[in-house]
């Protein structure tokens, strides 16, 4: 498979002998995959005949950087669903690359850090100030994230729907999606279900879904599951907070409708979100989440999160299939927020944002967020783990076979 406008040309990079796994695309097997001016454009069991090799008496003319994926799963770049990056404006955030660089996350969305007054800044300091892509949950909150810790829904007047319909309308390149927290009594105070019907309303005068945050909500979970579209996200799907998706030992009314009529649910793991109590009891109800995605910060990128990989991991533990774990950080992550024909894939064309891991046997714990927020978390053992090796954004590596050579080079554009 080889685009034929490249045929005649060296390529830029050339990820030898990996398996080479996209399940959004349906293509699992051993190739090398070709990369020139950032772009996927081949993928043949062998493509030694478009390496150049590199001429030291021309420091510009690196030829065709080659990274052996012997015995390792070549994968579209992750996509991080959930994560924090305004850094220096909104509370408990952490720089996109720190984090993504060595997780195979060449796309992170930031969930809810900027509101309508606050998007413009968001695209300064965050998405041009990052290698990552970064793209938006807009906050239903003109003022998104900033106000952290105090609720920054708190005053209704805060919520203006013409302002966000605006701001959303005029970022089409960044913004996703609609942010809502529907947590009381500090995030929403007694506004009951108000806050959820503006970011509806925001979200449908944009054409976009709303990702909404659940955790102590103001009603049973029915209730705001029945307000939600077709599209719609539920982050924190697993959290153990009170009036969540669980109800007396199994999964709430209207939670399984909920999926069958189109709502996705995302891990979202954060410092306080995620319970293995909660998760296996959906997982007994065949109850998987659509994506996993791990909702970093200050505050969970020291543990218990770290990175995606050990995210997926905990979901590999828990026996989703490889495909699924995947599938939810590439394709299924795509689709949600509206991109699957630009990202969550390896298909020729594309722009080549690749991740290269492993499944890493050993005795191996993972821990929920219970055990950071009050000693009362759970811990499960595994005996595998997702290691990444290599996070290549668009067709450049940050790590080796080259010294990364600094932001923007070589980016397609998307």
């Amino acid at each position: 498979m080889t685009l034929r406008i490249e045929d005649d040309q060296a390529l830029d990079l050339v990820v030898r002998h990996g398996r080479v796994f996209d399940p959004g695309a349906g293509i699992d097997g051993v190739y090398d995959l070709g990369v020139r001016y950032g772009r996927v454009v081949a993928m043949e069991p062998d493509l030694s005949d478009r390496i150049a090799e590199r001429r030291m008496q021309m420091p510009l003319d690196l030829g065709t950087a080659v990274i052996d994926a012997t015995d390792r799963i070549v994968a579209p770049g992750f996509i991080d669903l959930h994560t924090h990056v305004y850094v220096g404006v909104a509370g408990l955030t952490v720089p996109a690359d720190e984090t993504s660089s060595t997780s195979g996350v060449t796309t992170c969305v930031s969930c809810g850090d900027a509101g309508a007054h606050t998007i413009e800044g968001f695209r300064r300091l965050a998405v041009e100030a990052s290698r990552t892509r970064v793209l938006a949950f807009l906050h239903v909150s003109n003022v998104g994230l900033a106000p952290w810790p105090a609720g920054e829904a708190t005053d209704l007047d805060l919520l203006d729907v013409p302002a966000g319909i605006r701001a959303a309308r005029q970022n089409p390149d960044i913004v996703v999606g609609v942010k809502v927290r529907m947590t009381q009594p500090q995030v929403i105070r007694d506004h009951g279900l108000e806050p959820l019907r503006r970011a509806i309303a925001i979200a449908e005068g944009a054409g976009i879904p709303v990702i909404m945050h659940i955790g102590h909500c103001p009603r049973p979970i029915g209730e705001l599951l029945a307000l939600l579209r077709p599209g719609d996200i539920v982050t924190h799907c697993f959290t153990g907070s009170d009036n969540t998706l669980v109800e007396e030992g199994k999964l709430g009314r209207g939670v399984h409708e909920a999926r069958e009529r189109g709502i996705l649910f995302d891990v979202g793991h954060g410092s306080g979100s995620f319970s293995y109590r909660v998760a296996e009891i959906a997982i007994a109800e065949d109850f998987w989440p659509d994506t996993i995605s791990t909702d970093i910060h200050s505050l969970s990128a020291n543990g218990p999160v770290y990175d995606l990989p050990t995210t997926m991991s905990k979901f590999l533990a828990l026996g989703m299939p490889l495909t699924d774990v995947v599938s939810a950080v590439t394709s299924r992550a795509a689709s949600a927020i509206g991109r699957e024909s630009t990202l969550g894939s390896l298909a020729l064309g594309r722009t080549a944002d690749i991740a290269i891991f492993q499944i890493e046997e050993g005795q191996f714990t993972f821990r929920d967020s219970g055990a950071q927020l009050a000693g009362t978390g759970l811990e499960r053992a595994a005996t595998s783990r997702i290691r990444v090796h290599n996070t290549i954004r668009a067709g450049v590596p940050w790590g080796l076979p080259w010294p990364h050579p600094g932001r923007g080079v070589g980016l397609a554009p998307d």
